[in-house]
């Protein structure tokens, strides 16, 4: 028998939704068998709970540079909560400025704070994409995200939406080249007050061409294949039904 509610073709999110949804479960069970902590969850609200769960009291916290956690409300969550040091090098004031200054003259000072994060007890940041055999590509200018992803801090905490998982390293490359660098230097150059950002390639045309411009953004690429047994509670992945972060 069949429901007599007419049909709405126009709304296919249902079987979309569906498909990303055994995507993501696939990649959760592929981190797992690699020694990653991976977890799948529906929405953004639920990402936010299983990460404070993570972050123990008097914990001290290290937020990279994410569109995916700035979506989560995740500094505001834990300031409120009142009981973790957060610590957020990027962090922006209401016009989109840097709250410690100009990258560029107050380098010293940039250095010595994303220093900090290989001392902390949890880092929280996002990445570039995720493949469905279960490895995480990200991708850097100075490699001060990418880098305590590898070594440092006791635990770190990877924050992904669905629309980051691909079938393999070579689709991640891609994406990383053909949609999140593009994106991510207009969002610089256009939210961030960062004229020099209007230099590079990609920002006039959307389009990468491999450049070897002295402020390029695509520097350093960190893949992490599997971690140790002695370390595999190090790594955590949340795996969003969501499209979040670029």
């Amino acid at each position: 028998m069949h429901d007599n509610a007419p049909v709405d073709e126009r709304d296919i999110s249902q079987p979309v939704n569906w498909v990303k949804e055994q995507r993501a479960r696939a990649a959760v069970a592929a981190f797992r068998r690699r020694h990653f902590q991976a977890q799948y969850v529906a929405r953004r609200d639920e990402a936010l709970q299983a990460i404070l769960a993570m972050v123990p009291d008097g914990a001290t916290v290290f937020r990279a540079d994410s569109v995916t956690l700035d979506q989560l409300n995740v500094v505001p969550a834990l300031r409120v909560r009142g009981k973790n040091r957060v610590m957020w090098p990027q962090e922006k004031d209401g016009s989109g400025a840097n709250i410690h200054g100009d990258y560029e003259v107050n380098r010293k000072l940039y250095a010595r704070l994303q220093r900090e994060v290989f001392s902390a007890d949890v880092y929280l940041t996002g990445a570039n994409a995720v493949t469905m055999d279960g490895k995480i590509v990200s991708t850097d200018g100075g490699g001060n995200r990418v880098a305590p992803m590898i070594f440092g801090p006791g635990k770190v905490v990877v924050v992904v939406g669905v629309n980051k998982v691909v079938k393999n390293l070579e689709a991640a490359f891609e994406r990383i080249r053909e949609f999140c660098a593009p994106v991510n230097v207009r969002r610089h150059l256009d939210m961030h007050h960062r004229s020099w950002y209007g230099e590079l390639p990609c920002a006039s045309s959307g389009i990468c061409t491999d450049c070897d411009h002295p402020r390029r953004i695509c520097n350093y690429t960190a893949i992490l294949e599997g971690a140790l047994p002695c370390f595999s509670e190090r790594i955590n992945v949340i795996l969003i039904g969501e499209e979040l972060g670029l």
